[in-house]
């Protein structure tokens, strides 16, 4: 492969440091970055190894492995306004969005999730340190559905002014991330002031009433050039989203899916010289989102189909003397056909889910070498989520779980007791239905009827904080790293119940971990790295709920991996990866424990390998292929089982067997030094085994009454096929990606397939002014990234087409 020739600039920076190199690079020469690497090329604007792998500040964790880098340049002409947006371009990485901003904490459905090579066990990092909490119930709790979920919502980590760089790592990646990254990694790295003092202001109007404001100020203290800070602070807001029907082709408003997000943070950082340094990193982020549940069915919203729901949903449900009795057995789709579509109630009392996140990180590094660093870590964060609700259940379908959707003691209270179905009829028309259309007097004649009710909360708090020690160490050929860390997570949760009253919880776990990796040179062409990780954690009881305490008490387990990396020319390399997975229980696996398989849940226990190639097909071409498989010798699965107790299937969470592949390839080509081009092809399949003598239900998709692999593969796309063009001259940059997901099934998507286009363009007007216009769903199409059988079919559609025009002024 031809070598692009290092610049001046570049070069002048290179130094000696311990037996590496040490080289400053930047996009901007005010906010320069320092990196200490063995041997390094710069081509196109990216700092790669021997290997081929992309440089940043903290790849020395790595281990060989595809890795993909989100740069700060490619977030500033791209105009990211969130961590999914940014990393949705990335081959292997696939989302399960609800169709709306926020979600509802406990519930993995309605959050945005994401997946990595089909997996939602995704770890979260910020500068290389887990942002998750170890007692959570942010997505999974008590909502009966299980999850292998992060607990971390990706787009309410911090905002994008504040990120430097996105890795995303498809796979365990390395010992340090932890022993249950089984579908991978995304290590988000946040800025650092540079040398110079430089400020910038960015504001963009759009589609829905669209609005954000961000600010940044960084740069070195004038008397004190190594005391570095970088400030920023952002905020967004939203009218409610539309998006497009896929059965009917309408374009409609989802009401109640507004929201307004906030952000500051600041980095404080202090070189006292080149190995020794302390940084303070300060994170607050807070929202209200709009909670509109599920997006409706266009084709059952009439009049007709309206009140044929309502009554068997509800009155269908009432006793002969209309007092509302359970009726949880009605609240699925597949009953009911456009049963979310009575969701849309909620609307009309401004529903809405809250978060505030304060984050504090503080690290004193005392030597770095060959890129590797030594530090000690002390961090704590305080993350608050509110659930606001009208009344003491929400309205018609959405009670917590519990069946009474209406707000059970209010409802009976105005219900007309006695009276014939026709006098219902009217009395809920008039007060609930959509019709006739723009009656906003509704919640005014159900406030007086209730004698002025007042909303309620539930609120959910979690905490931790911990200590890590991090000692790194060449000897010889081998880069060693040893880590001990330390945790204390904690939750608070107060939820209302049936009655009328609270339910308060408490959870806390303690967790010690340590490591040690080392990366052994054993010729210039080939790396390997052992790596052995001990985890112990407490039990989790929680202080509110007797009876789901099974396998809930402390545990500890040994897990290894091993990865090496194989250059075979200058232009071809090959990397290899195998990880025991151990994931111990948490609280958001469980649900109501079901008598007729009482085996308490188990730790998740297995393996992942990786495998990769990287050649360049000549000056301007480089092919990349990645494999991974997963073999979950006891994985979590949420299943629907048959209940002879209930009479009925009901979805239990129980270990099963799991063996995941996924695939995908990458082709990068330069056609010249303006047009560049990515594409790429990934699919994933799941192979799951249930226990022996459990039957599921057959209206999930199964097939045989217990194919579970029918449905699970089904839930999403079975191809992705991705292109990314970005062309830049001069002042001029503009980029166009587009995602064509194949293959869906019709029992969970409206289509078949989805073409998908994003487009943007940045224009530097002065050298101080770039001018910008972001166009997202660029054909306007209908599509969805998830399936719930309870909401239906089309029930978490995306956003319809939406443009984004902004200024970014530099001072």
């Amino acid at each position: 492969m031809r070598k692009k020739q290092v610049t001046t600039a570049v070069l002048t920076a290179l130094i000696c440091a311990g037996g590496g190199q040490s080289l400053v690079h930047a996009g901007h020469d005010e906010n320069l970055t320092e990196y200490t690497l063995d041997d390094v090329v710069v081509e196109a604007n990216r700092i790669q190894n021997k290997f081929g792998d992309t440089i940043t500040e903290q790849s020395y964790y790595r281990t060989g492995g595809d890795v993909k880098v989100i740069t700060r340049e490619e977030i500033e002409k791209r105009h990211y306004k969130d961590i999914t947006e940014a990393i949705k371009r990335i081959p292997g990485v696939t989302f399960n969005n609800p169709g709306y901003r926020g979600g509802e904490y406990g519930y993995q459905f309605y959050n945005n999730g994401v997946l990595i090579n089909g997996d939602s066990r995704v770890i979260i990092l910020v500068d290389g340190r887990r942002v998750d909490n170890a007692a959570s119930q942010r997505i999974g709790g008590t909502s009966r559905r299980g999850s292998k979920s992060t607990g971390v919502n990706l787009d309410q980590v911090t905002n994008m002014e504040n990120i430097d760089k996105i890795e995303v790592i498809k796979g365990p990646g390395a010992s340090v991330y932890g022993s249950d990254a089984t579908g991978g990694v995304i290590n988000i790295i946040t800025r650092k002031g540079g040398y110079k003092n430089y400020g910038s202001l960015d504001i963009s109007s759009g589609s829905w009433r669209k609005h954000n404001y961000a600010v940044t100020y960084s740069g070195a203290l004038e008397d004190d050039p190594t005391l570095h800070f970088f400030f920023s602070a952002n905020r967004e807001m939203s009218g409610d989203t539309k998006f497009k029907d896929g059965e009917t082709g309408e374009v409609l408003s989802l009401s109640g899916s507004h929201y307004k997000e906030s952000g500051v943070n600041f980095r404080i950082d202090k070189d006292f010289d080149a190995r020794h340094s302390l940084r303070l990193w300060y994170n607050h982020k807070n929202g209200r989102d709009g909670y509109p549940v599920a997006t409706p069915r266009a084709k059952f919203w009439n009049e007709l189909d309206w009140y044929r729901i309502l009554f068997e949903v509800v009155v269908g449900r009432f006793d002969g003397n209309y007092k509302l009795t359970d009726q949880g057995q009605w609240w699925t789709d597949q009953r009911q056909p456009g049963y979310h579509n009575i969701y849309l109630t909620r609307s009309m009392y401004n529903i809405s889910n809250d978060f505030y996140n304060n984050d504090f990180d503080l690290v004193y590094t005392f030597d770095r070498i060959k890129g590797m660093e030594s530090f000690a870590r002390y961090y704590y964060q305080n993350h608050r989520y509110l659930g606001r609700d009208a009344f003491q259940f929400s309205r018609f379908g959405g009670g917590g779980g519990n069946g009474a959707g209406v707000g059970y003691a209010e409802y009976q209270a105005t219900f007309p007791h006695g009276t014939t179905f026709e006098q219902w009829y009217a009395w809920a028309k008039a007060r609930l239905a959509p019709f006739p259309a723009g009656d906003k007097d509704a919640i005014a004649r159900w406030v007086a009827d209730t004698g002025g009710l007042s909303p309620i909360t539930d609120w959910h708090r979690e905490r931790n904080q911990g200590l890590e020690v991090q000692y790194a160490k060449v000897l010889g050929k081998n880069d060693v790293i040893a880590n001990v860390s330390y945790d204390i997570a904690q939750n608070y949760s107060r939820r209302r119940n049936r009655n009328g009253g609270y339910d308060i919880s408490h959870l806390d776990r303690k967790t010690w971990t340590g490591y040690v990796q080392d990366k052994i040179h054993v010729t210039d062409k080939w790396d390997l790295t052992p790596a052995l990780r001990y985890a112990h954690y407490s039990s989790f009881e929680n202080t509110n709920v007797a009876d789901t305490n099974q396998g809930k008490g402390s545990v500890g387990a040994f897990t290894y991996a091993l990865n090496s990396q194989y250059m075979f020319d200058p232009t071809a390399s090959m990397y290899f990866g195998w990880t025991r997975i151990f994931r111990p229980l948490r609280e958001g696996d469980y649900s109501i424990i079901n008598t007729e398989y009482p085996a308490p849940l188990r730790d998740e226990r297995g393996n992942v390998l990786t495998v990769g190639v990287r050649k360049e097909l000549g000056d301007r071409t480089t092919l990349a292929a990645h494999y991974n498989w997963t073999n979950m010798t006891n994985a979590i699965a949420t299943l629907p089982i048959w209940s002879p107790s209930r009479n009925d299937f009901s979805a239990i969470a129980v270990n099963a067997r799991q063996k995941a592949t996924s695939f995908n390839i990458t082709l990068d080509h330069d056609f010249d030094k303006h047009l560049t081009m990515s594409l790429s092809y990934d699919r994933m399949k799941d192979h799951w085994a249930a226990k022996e003598g459990m039957r599921l239900d057959p209206r999930w998709g199964y097939t045989d009454s217990d194919d579970v692999n029918t449905a699970m593969n089904r839930l999403r796309p079975a191809n992705h096929y991705a292109l990314n063009l970005s062309y830049e001259n001069g002042k001029l940059y503009t980029g166009l990606l587009t995602n064509w997901y194949t293959g869906n099934n019709t029992r969970a998507f409206t289509a078949r397939s989805f073409l998908l286009l994003d487009w943007n363009i940045n224009y530097e007007a002065t050298k101080d002014l770039d001018v910008y216009m972001v166009v997202s769903n660029l054909t306007n199409t209908a599509y969805e990234t998830t399936f719930n059988a309870r909401n239906g079919i089309g029930s978490s559609a995306m956003p319809a087409r939406s443009v984004l025009v902004g200024a970014k002024y530099k001072f």
